[in-house]
């Protein structure tokens, strides 16, 4: 590949129209879709540390936190298994390479933020990640249980959400199972850089990714 041959400006345009095909028009779903046994809510890193304080805190994916939490509590009181990732890193963690320092453990940006914390029974996991996938809870979630329907809401949606929501697929796929993963797009959102990382590219592009790679997109799921 010549990178320097590529007319981008064209690229991007065609990319666009058809991305924007690929999400037009995206259905709702309803929670009487996914059965109480073999269903899991999956909310990822609405903690602290990206959604009220630290260098990768941002206001997008607080404005996320009502909205999924009000999903977790549904799932919760339909007896959905519910859990909340979070980022919770050592103070020397490779990871620093590529991001600020965010979310040590001890510094309080690990905390899941109050609205999450305070769904019944939700169970707090833990990741040093950004692909959740990586610390093997929810491979065991689906390994030991006949999980059929995998649900991920928070932030980011082209970092965390979409490694987690796309590594669960091909899992799935690798072992010749039916996994309907399934992102409501309202429960989702990504940080705005201006220069540097544009938040509504990066929605949009890697939720078609998530679209093209089997991941079931829907505007919003409702109860």
């Amino acid at each position: 590949m010549d990178l320097h041959a590529i007319d981008y400006q064209a690229a991007f345009v065609e990319a666009a129209k058809q991305v924007e095909g690929s999400l037009r028009d995206l259905p709702a779903a309803h929670l009487d879709e996914f059965p109480a046994e073999g269903t899991v809510c999956a909310v990822v890193d609405l903690n602290v540390g990206f959604c009220r304080q630290g260098a990768l805190a941002s206001p997008y994916a607080d404005a996320v936190v009502p909205r999924a939490a009000a999903l977790a509590r549904a799932c919760a009181e339909r007896q959905i298994y519910t859990l909340a990732y979070t980022d919770c890193h050592r103070d020397d963690s490779p990871e620093f390479s590529a991001y600020p320092p965010h979310c040590v453990k001890g510094s309080g940006e690990e905390k899941v933020v109050e609205q999450i914390a305070a769904v019944p029974g939700i169970k707090i996991v833990e990741k040093a990640s950004t692909n959740g996938f990586l610390n093997w809870y929810i491979k065991e979630l689906l390994d030991r249980y006949e999980v059929g329907h995998l649900i991920v809401t928070g932030c980011v949606t082209d970092i965390c959400v979409y490694q987690l929501a796309t590594t669960c697929k091909a899992y799935a796929n690798a072992e010749g199972r039916e996994l309907d993963v399934v992102v409501p797009l309202d429960c989702v959102d990504t940080f705005d850089i201006p220069g540097v990382h544009g938040r509504d590219f990066y929605n949009a592009v890697f939720a078609a990714s998530m679209q093209a790679n089997g991941v079931r997109l829907v505007e919003r799921i409702e109860w």
